[in-house]
């Protein structure tokens, strides 16, 4: 009705015992050794050049070393296939890890968490966010906490042996999850009904609580088998 505030969906009971950042070890899991052709190399110093100047103050003349970034840019550029090819190597190659925008040594956005997983099927990494993850003033911002989480508890479901599409995600903000200050993030998969999933999460630092999340997921039939071969079909070298 119009001016009535509308109902919050119910909070998830996130089970925090198994998502406790002190248990560990575990096996590592989704590593990827050098490449051959020295792309994952060519991010680091990205990822560098990221963290350096988010924020950056320099006590150097800038014009020079824009310039010879923008000379390797316009190389690169007229190296480099184009986005569809790249895009269908990627599906081809089943290259999700190593372009995950959370995990992948091949993205430069993202942080590249390492994670191993435990046992009883929990999935664990440990990482610090740099500057360029901050949103309000010392804190990790809202949406890299929820994208961090719809990756973890996606790999967890994977390494469960069932996996979906993100359909929902619900996560609570406990605390400030801060920058530059070492995290423990966990998942774990905790239902399966047929093809829907349900999978929780926690972000913790040093003992303390920073969010919890809760996804559900549903298996999507044949849509990413289509994709991933109309996509891989437009990759041929």
């Amino acid at each position: 009705m119009p001016g009535s505030v509308p109902a919050r969906r119910e909070r998830p009971v996130v089970d925090r015992g198994p998502l406790d950042p002190a248990r560990g070890p575990g096996t590592p899991v989704d590593r990827i050794d050098d490449d051959d052709e020295g792309v994952f190399a060519l991010v680091e110093q990205l990822r560098r050049i990221r963290a350096l100047t988010t924020g950056g103050v320099f006590d150097t003349d800038l014009g020079p070393l824009t310039e010879r970034l923008r000379g390797v840019a316009d190389e690169l550029e007229a190296a480099s296939a184009g986005v569809e090819r790249r895009q269908a190597r990627t599906w081809a190659r089943s290259d999700y890890v190593a372009n995950c925008p959370v995990m992948g040594r091949a993205n430069a956005v993202a942080p590249h968490v390492e994670f191993e997983l435990l046992p009883d099927g929990t999935f664990r990494g440990e990482t610090t966010l740099g500057l360029e993850y901050q949103g309000p003033p010392g804190c990790v911002h809202g949406g890299i906490v929820a994208l961090v989480f719809d990756v973890v508890l996606g790999r967890a479901n994977f390494h469960a042996g069932a996996s979906g599409m993100t359909v929902c995600l619900d996560v609570d903000y406990h605390s400030p999850t801060p920058v530059l200050e070492p995290l423990v993030i966990t998942g774990r998969q905790v239902h399966v009904e047929g093809r829907k999933i349900w999978s929780q999460g926690a972000i913790h630092t040093g003992g303390r609580l920073c969010a919890t999340a809760e996804g559900f997921f549903v298996e999507p039939g044949e849509l990413l088998t289509d994709n991933r071969r109309r996509l891989a079909g437009g990759g041929a070298e």
